[in-house]
């Protein structure tokens, strides 16, 4: 049993007494692991801030999307207000077209006034005319 094991650790470090050492290759490998990493101080902080910035737009996103629902629960009465407001218009412009009527109706009377209120005048300014 000793002999056998004896064999076997002979035939696993046979290769490594044969062959060039690994250390200096892994030794290069780690080396150019650690120079493409960065330090572990500098990546938690990054880590960190990145954490704060991902709550910070969750909470951004909650809240555009409470606004966003109120929005749309404000939509129906937009609506309403939009169309009350367009009947509002509506009787304005009737208004104001009544308005122009009767502004020209009453400039027309006005007129019509002045003008029997001269004939007047001179029907008045001859009877008292002395012959």
């Amino acid at each position: 049993m000793a002999l056998r094991r004896l064999c076997l650790a002979f035939l696993l470090l046979a290769p490594l007494a044969c062959s060039e050492d690994p250390v200096p290759k892994l030794e290069a490998e780690k080396k150019a692991l650690l120079e493409g990493t960065r330090p572990k101080l500098e990546f938690w902080s990054e880590v960190e801030r990145k954490g704060k910035l991902f709550k910070e737009k969750k909470a951004l996103d909650a809240e555009a999307a409470q606004l966003q629902a109120k929005a749309a629960a404000l939509q129906p009465e937009l609506q309403q207000l939009e169309a009350s407001l367009a009947s509002a218009r509506e009787v304005n412009a009737n208004a104001e077209r009544a308005l122009a009527q009767n502004r020209a109706e009453l400039a027309r009377v006005e007129g019509e006034l002045a003008a029997r209120d001269a004939t007047l005048a001179g029907f008045d300014a001859r009877r008292n005319a002395k012959p």
